[in-house]
């Protein structure tokens, strides 16, 4: 009866886009639209949906659009430059929100969205559709090996924890559609798991040390996991230092 769509993109025109290839499938009315959190690039374009479109968040991902959009919008803009767009991107926030799981059936195809844990944002959502086995996850997942998480907001064991508990969430030969690369199975999991453990480890390892928040990159190498073409970015400057902060903060209560 209806169709469910999954993030907006980063502005009008790549929203438009996406609704123009929706359209090459099928004429039924777009009822639904989940963003997986607030990330600019996941929900800019939620304005240019038709107005009978219901938005779905989290409500941390709505609270955040609501209070701090411009600000956000701000941070966007010096991130991808300007002339992108999103200098015209409206704020639309969430008619529904789901703090831990609702279930929509779009006509003969049930869409379960579910709140899962912290990942990257408080407001992470998975999409999971049963019948085909097949999870979306959001930045939660940035993308298969050799791709590493982005800590954005710290709490590296939360994510441990809710990257475990999606993976067992799952059965073996389900399909997972992380937010910026191919799709992957459970079994992959393990790669950013087992590099959020190691973090953890070294991290500890320095702090145990003496070591400052300034010296912490430079010794917390992991050069094994420099096959990803953002690994300085990622690992140095945000994954220790956010490590580092959340270490040394439950040492410290």
């Amino acid at each position: 009866r209806a169709v469910l769509v999954i993030e907006s993109m980063v502005n009008g025109d790549l929203a438009s886009q996406l609704i123009g290839l929706v359209r090459q499938q099928t004429t039924k009315p777009i009822h639904f639209l989940v963003n997986t959190s607030y990330h600019g690039d996941h929900a800019y374009g939620n304005y240019v949906f038709p107005e009978s479109t219901v938005i779905i968040q989290h409500p941390a991902t709505k609270r955040y659009m609501d209070e701090h959009f411009e600000d956000d919008r701000r941070f966007m803009i010096g991130l991808m430059g300007k002339g992108k767009g999103i200098e015209r991107v409206q704020s639309r926030s969430a008619d529904v929100v789901v703090p831990d799981m609702i279930s929509v059936d779009l006509g003969g195809r049930t869409v379960e969205i579910r709140h899962l844990g912290f990942a990257q944002t408080p407001g992470d959502l998975v999409v999971w559709v049963p019948e085909a086995k097949v999870l979306w996850v959001g930045n939660m997942i940035q993308a298969p090996s050799p791709a590493l998480p982005w800590l954005l907001e710290g709490r590296h064991h939360d994510t441990i924890e809710t990257l475990s508990r999606v993976q067992a969430f799952l059965p073996e030969d389900a399909t997972i559609i992380p937010g910026h690369g191919r799709p992957m199975r459970p079994a992959d999991i393990d790669f950013p798991l087992k590099y959020l453990r190691e973090l953890d480890g070294s991290v500890r390892k320095a702090l145990d040390e003496g070591r400052s928040a300034e010296e912490a990159p430079d010794v917390v190498v992991m050069a094994h996991y420099g096959d990803y073409s953002l690994f300085e970015w990622a690992h140095k400057t945000v994954n220790v230092p956010a490590a580092y902060s959340h270490l040394r903060d439950k040492a410290t209560k």
